[in-house]
């Protein structure tokens, strides 16, 4: 799990996100409440999408994110995050504690770096 994550307020503009997605190198977004309570993601494939669709770039993230993504608990297993991940077809899993706040995300990127390090 990358304890890096790009967290941002659901009022930021798609453009806004699409810069800061680049400038952190990360291939998600997780849109949050004041108190780091997930609302929704935002991914790089959502970007191509609203991109051939011709959204406007000014619109807020909160009107283009998935809205209630699927999310992993922290004491969860990889196993379980690899297989929520191949279940759902989703890449970014986003990892969170008891409270419900954001505290990390998984991506098949991390599940694979993992299992070429046991190998």
């Amino acid at each position: 799990m990358s304890k890096y994550i790009l967290t941002i307020p659901p009022d930021l503009s798609l453009k806004e996100v699409a810069e800061k997605m680049l400038e952190k190198n990360v291939g998600s977004a997780i849109v949050v409440d004041e108190s780091r309570k997930c609302l929704g993601i935002i991914t790089e494939r959502d970007f191509l999408r609203l991109f051939k669709e011709g959204v406007n770039r000014f619109s807020p993230v909160k009107e283009h994110m998935k809205i209630n993504p699927i999310m992993i608990r922290e004491d969860k297993s990889l196993n379980e995050a690899r297989n929520i991940m191949i279940t759902h077809q989703i890449r970014h899993l986003p990892v969170i504690d008891y409270d419900e706040r954001v505290v990390g995300i998984l991506s098949f990127r991390d599940i694979f770096e993992r299992i070429e390090k046991i190998i």
